[in-house]
């Protein structure tokens, strides 16, 4: 009888001889990467042992036939930081923005002070699905963040699949842990002038010691007028404005005073010129309102040489996280517990706010809604900007036309 054909990566039976020396070999036929069967044997001073050696080394040997930019004794913070170079060199791949904040989540689990069970050092020919969780598990992160995570590791594996240092991929056997559903919910407008009251009163040092935060009013009034992300409107220049129409356009009844979104300040707190999606880049109409901020801004804000209509007191950009740790403080204090619009306010609160007025005045037009916020789907606007209102359809012309021709009896026999 032929012998069966061996799939690359496969071994045949082993087979175990006992040597002069006492010590017993073990062998067995491998069919190597390049399609080429071979025999190979290891020792052992026992039947078992000298088993086990080959089998180990079938598994060692497994993918050394790689193109060598990782082999399967790099560990996993190599594969990292290659993944990382090759996202970074990408055409159209995630921006630099995006991938800093991969590189905050993963190190969760690659880090000793992060997690109990560090991956960073693993060999990937030792990385195992059971490895990968308890580095998740030790770390306690949120589902949220878990399931980023996952995500992260699932396509560096997939890079070191790719350059054959590895056979599979680990990360996707590690079961995903459901995220909760839960939709957060846009600050309604009739709570928008007690959320305001609140933030002016704690800017204004009216009820507390320390500075005042004088930008943080009209900050929060600017994100509900437009809709922006938080990095965005901090990267806003008077350049950007267009407040008064240009000569050219001064009779032209169409013309309406505008913004243009060029920029973002980024985690790492520098402006740049380029949005969280390519959609970012987008022009904002103004309402009245918010021109009349602008203008008074405009006027009592002392120049600064950076151009931009939110400066610090040291004329440089306002950091994001800054304004959210403001609005945490204030969401902490037992004075406003009274406001539950207040309880869980962010700025993204505001952008979910401006989406649904949108999608309410605007007929139910996600893609309004999606121009304004800067994404690139309605599907995305959709799923957690939106908040429609229950909406019961009217169809009874029809169903009117189903009711009984004749009046049923008042007695009918029942089972006839």
């Amino acid at each position: 009888m032929a012998r069966q054909k061996l799939m690359v990566g496969t071994y045949g039976e082993i087979s175990c001889f006992r040597l002069k020396s006492g010590s017993w070999q073990a062998r067995a036929r491998y069919c190597d990467v390049d399609g080429v069967v071979r025999q190979y044997r290891k020792n052992g001073e026992t039947k078992t042992t000298a088993k086990a050696n080959l089998k180990a080394f079938f598994i060692e040997h497994t993918g050394t036939f790689g193109d060598g930019a990782l082999a399967p004794d790099d560990t996993v913070q190599d594969l990292l930081d290659l993944w990382f170079e090759k996202m970074e060199q990408a055409e159209g791949g995630p921006s630099a923005e995006t991938l800093g904040y991969y590189r905050s989540h993963v190190r969760w689990v690659l880090e000793r002070d992060k997690t109990e069970q560090p991956l960073g050092a693993y060999q990937l020919r030792h990385v195992r699905p059971v490895i990968i969780q308890a580095a998740l598990d030790g770390a306690g992160v949120s589902p949220d963040l878990r399931k980023r995570i996952r995500s992260v590791l699932v396509r560096a594996f997939n890079l070191a699949i790719f350059h054959e240092a590895i056979n599979g991929n680990p990360a996707t056997a590690v079961p995903s842990v459901p995220v909760p559903k839960v939709k957060k919910k846009p600050v309604a407008v009739e709570d928008l002038d007690a959320v305001r009251a609140a933030i002016r009163e704690w800017a204004n040092a009216e009820r507390r010691n320390g500075p005042k935060s004088v930008d943080l009013p009209d900050i929060v009034d600017m994100l509900i007028a437009t809709g922006m992300r938080i990095g965005e409107l901090l990267a806003l220049r008077w350049s950007d404005i267009e407040l008064t129409a240009p000569p050219a356009r001064r009779d032209d009844e169409t013309w309406f005073p505008w913004l243009m979104v060029n920029g973002q300040i980024t985690s790492k707190d520098k402006r740049v010129d380029y949005g969280k999606t390519h959609a970012a880049i987008r022009p904002i109409a103004l309402p009245d309102w918010a021109v009349a901020i602008l203008l008074r801004r405009k006027l009592e804000q002392p120049p600064n040489d950076i151009d931009a209509v939110f400066a610090s007191r040291n004329g440089t950009w306002h950091f994001p996280g800054n304004i959210l740790s403001r609005l945490w403080h204030i969401r902490q204090l037992d004075e406003y517990a009274d406001i539950a619009a207040l309880s869980d306010v962010s700025p993204h609160s505001f952008r979910r706010t401006v989406a649904t007025e949108i999608d309410e005045v605007y007929d139910a037009d996600a893609d309004a809604a999606k121009d304004q916020l800067g994404h690139t789907s309605k599907t995305v606007t959709e799923r957690h900007y939106i908040n429609r209102r229950l909406v019961v359809p009217d169809y009874r012309a029809a169903t009117e036309r189903l009711a009984p021709r004749t009046e049923p009896a008042d007695d009918p026999e029942v089972g006839l």
